[in-house]
């Protein structure tokens, strides 16, 4: 009997192709093209931009973004066909002739999970001499949508348009097995006016593609175009849930005084109501609790009203808490409102799945049920896969607020906390100030300012559980940021093996507000720091480095070079420094008796 290995039926389809692709490269290192059959899995392309005046072929670049956009739009089309396939890069399509690929590997992965969020396969392969690249693209589980919003797949060789309800109708036909994808004995008689009439209000509020059609269109072409109409006219299991009526309530909301005080608002029975209504219901109550903040001076990020809580980080949360929960269970989405916190906490039935957890949320990609998320996606309601939860990542920093809590807790369930309140101008001005423009946008940045507005340095080892991501790519996302400008000034500067804040970035958060209104938000309070600050600057340097000298501590707290001196003496006449061996230059100090070993507190990220 043959051992059993978990995934093993999609190392084996890998295998398969890749004999598949080694026959095709075979056939035309020998002047042959592909069959039909062959070119429905195998697909060539020459890079696009490769061509100069009269057909010449040019030098390649390896970070064609041209050839890159290209190419992502090539792998979601390859992504929907089912079986999934591989494409030849550095072929002439018609004549099978071998030009040669100049793409760098890692970049050009990297470059289309950006665009499209598929991040494929990249091998590099060599035939008589020539380099060539074989993309290899696994079967998607949910409709990808090429850089158009448009979903196509391969039929006949060639990549051609296909609607969501058929994709998903040939999803429910294959192996993959999503219970929301499956077909149910509702049709268009069984669906809510409410729910319509709802899906037709976000999609007018939210779609930044002309849904026109679909606005004064029928209902079932509404259906159809969000794929939960079958061509046989019966609803998915997802169309079922969002659009008929429920028989129970799928998602409450409570509305407290303070934690664990009062109930001012009890929730709500919505049995009866589709899912969608539901939400909608939900929706509107929050939009109304979430108060709006008036701010003065504000630039860039910010806005002349700001909400307590970013709205799209709040409607994730709610959403990620329904579309993502487990729908075997019958609890309640439970959403419950504190009104003198401005906080919102959700907790969603079931725990996390797809080898997600509280310390990869920000990296992991899963989908309960895909056919789920894809029709709220489609509703223009959540993010693309998972970027939801980047975004409630850095909308709340860039508000001054704490990043989001998400936690697996008994049950199991998911419980996702947000604490908002009056926005932290001086915050929202650097942030604001942060150009290139697009890099206000970057969740990692975004985390990495955070930090480095309540710590007085970092370093990529420092921010692994913050940013969720290894040391090399923390490292990456510090030279990222360090590229960014603010004004005349780099946003962030190396000092020694470590990172801070510029002072040209700093001076625009304490032009903002006064001090003690940062301090008591725990901003830079590292900066010209009083006795007690200045003994965690120490400490937490003498955590990671073996001596500190009064030009560290200047350099960190802002002081002059004599008030940075004074003020570690009086750490030291406090036992807290001593003097270590050395004068002039050499003269530093090392931790001191009452320094202790304790992990550093008060700067908290």
């Amino acid at each position: 009997m043959l051992p059993f290995s978990p995934g093993a039926d999609l190392v084996e389809a890998r295998d398969r192709l890749r004999v598949l692709v080694d026959g095709v490269l075979t056939k035309l290192a020998e002047g042959v093209l592909p069959t039909e059959v062959e070119r429905e899995r195998i697909d060539c392309k020459e890079e696009a931009g490769r061509r100069g005046p009269g057909g010449t072929l040019l030098v390649g670049d390896p970070h064609n973004k041209e050839a890159a956009r290209q190419l992502a739009n090539e792998v979601t089309c390859m992504a929907n066909t089912p079986g999934g396939g591989a494409l030849l890069v550095g072929i002439e399509d018609r004549t099978g002739q071998l030009l040669g690929a100049g793409l760098d590997v890692d970049w050009l992965r990297h470059r289309v999970y950006e665009l499209v969020g598929i991040a494929p396969a990249v091998e590099e392969r060599r035939v008589d001499g020539v380099r060539l690249l074989v993309i290899y693209v696994a079967e998607a589980r949910e409709p990808a949508e090429n850089l158009d919003g448009q979903i196509r797949w391969r039929t006949g060789g060639h990549c051609v348009g296909v609607d969501r309800a058929e994709w998903w109708l040939h999803r429910q036909l294959s192996a993959g097995h999503d219970p929301m994808a499956q077909v149910t004995e509702r049709t268009e008689r069984d669906i809510s006016p409410g729910a319509v009439a709802v899906a037709r209000r976000y999609l007018a509020q939210n779609s930044k593609a002309d849904v026109s059609a679909v606005l004064g269109g029928s209902v079932r072409e509404l259906l159809t175009s969000l794929g939960v109409l079958r061509p046989d006219g019966r609803l998915t299991a997802a169309g079922a849930l969002t659009f008929c009526p429920a028989d129970r309530t799928h998602i409450t909301l409570s509305v407290l005084d303070v934690e664990g005080g009062d109930l001012i608002t009890a929730p709500r029975d919505l049995a009866g109501l589709s899912l969608l209504e539901q939400v909608a219901a939900i929706d509107d109550r929050l939009e109304t609790l979430n108060k709006s903040v008036r701010v003065t001076q504000a630039t860039g990020f910010a806005q002349p009203h700001v909400r307590q809580l970013p709205p799209q980080a709040l409607r994730e949360a709610v959403l990620n808490g329904v579309v993502h929960r487990d729908w075997m269970q019958p609890d309640p989405v439970s959403v419950t409102w504190v009104e003198e916190d401005s906080a919102v906490q959700v907790v969603s039935p079931g725990g996390f799945v797809g080898g997600i957890t509280s310390d990869t949320v920000l990296t992991q990609r899963y989908a309960r049920y895909p056919a789920l998320a894809d029709l709220f996606r489609a509703l223009q309601l959540v993010e693309k896969q998972g970027l939801g939860v980047d975004r409630m990542y850095r909308d709340m920093v860039a508000l001054g607020h704490r990043p989001p809590v998400l936690v697996e807790e008994g049950g199991p369930r998911v419980r996702t906390r947000l604490v908002g309140g009056t926005p932290v101008l001086p915050v929202m001005n650097l942030m604001g100030a942060i150009r290139p423009e697009v890099r206000q946008r970057d969740v990692k940045v975004a985390l990495i300012v955070h930090a480095l507005l309540h710590e007085p340095f970092v370093t990529a080892h420092m921010l692994t559980h913050l940013l969720q991501r290894g040391e090399s790519e923390v490292l990456e996302a510090l030279e990222v940021a360090a590229e960014c400008s603010v004004g005349q000034d780099a946003l962030i500067t190396q000092y020694k093996d470590v990172w801070t804040l510029t002072w040209g970035a700093i001076s625009i958060v304490n032009k903002s507000s006064g001090h003690e209104v940062l301090r008591r938000r725990g901003v830079l309070r590292h900066v010209k720091p009083d006795v007690v600050a200045a003994q965690l600057v120490a400490r937490q340097w003498l955590s990671t480095h073996e001596r500190y000298s009064s030009g560290d501590h200047s350099t960190l707290t802002g002081l002059t070079y004599a008030g940075a001196r004074g003020q570690l003496e009086r750490l030291e006449q406090a036992g807290l420094l001593r003097r270590g061996e050395g004068s002039g230059r050499s003269a530093h100090f090392v931790a001191g008796p009452q320094m202790t070993s304790a992990p550093v507190e008060g700067f908290p990220t």
